[in-house]
């Protein structure tokens, strides 16, 4: 009888730890982009990423590299992305490319992400520009997207996402949205 109560009380704990690994996997996957929306709102949140200051300290940013290509309109960079997915691999590199980049053009406010290439964006792509219109609020710029396709708009408008960027359907019509009229 007393091994048939260990059983039990194991049994009985065995949901409770399923569930538990349940959400952690859940929150996991859509974690950072919570913290980034909760950072870029203003919510209290101890988490982020790296700041400007410690990616300025990083060598100059070539001419292009081969996930991106990006060229400085007025106060705008515009970053087209050449990779057909925005995913947990790539979206880490992209963000520490276009961050790089940005940090090495103090001229530059705004951000233009043309997506006409990629077919792709899951939840780290999301977290990623989520994490850039945080990069480009320190400098009171804004973040646009330019050429979204089908599928990407719909995620925006799934996360509701397309309430906190400026998108637009080419490169000129964002940067005309985002940049001030003199």
């Amino acid at each position: 009888m007393d091994e048939r109560s260990r059983c039990g009380r194991i049994a009985d704990r065995r949901p409770a730890h399923d569930r538990a690994s349940s959400i952690r996997r859940a929150s996991g996957k859509w974690g950072s982009l919570i913290r980034n929306l909760k950072k870029l709102f203003g919510v209290n949140d101890s988490a982020g990423g790296p700041d400007e200051a410690s990616i300025e300290k990083r060598p100059e940013p070539k001419a292009s590299h081969p996930m991106l290509t990006h060229e400085v309109i007025g106060q705008t960079l515009v970053v087209t992305l050449v990779e057909r997915e925005m995913n947990a691999v790539s979206s880490t590199e992209v963000a520490y490319e276009i961050k790089n980049i940005y940090a090495h053009q103090p001229g530059v406010r705004h951000i233009v992400l043309d997506l006409e290439n990629i077919k792709y964006v899951d939840s780290a792509g999301l977290n990623t520009m989520v994490d850039l219109m945080g990069t480009v609020r320190k400098r009171q710029g804004r973040l646009g997207i330019a050429a979204a396709t089908q599928h990407v708009e719909v995620l925006f408008k799934l996360t509701r996402l397309e309430l906190v960027f400026t998108i637009r359907r080419t490169v000129i019509e964002v940067i005309d949205a985002i940049e001030p009229r003199d």
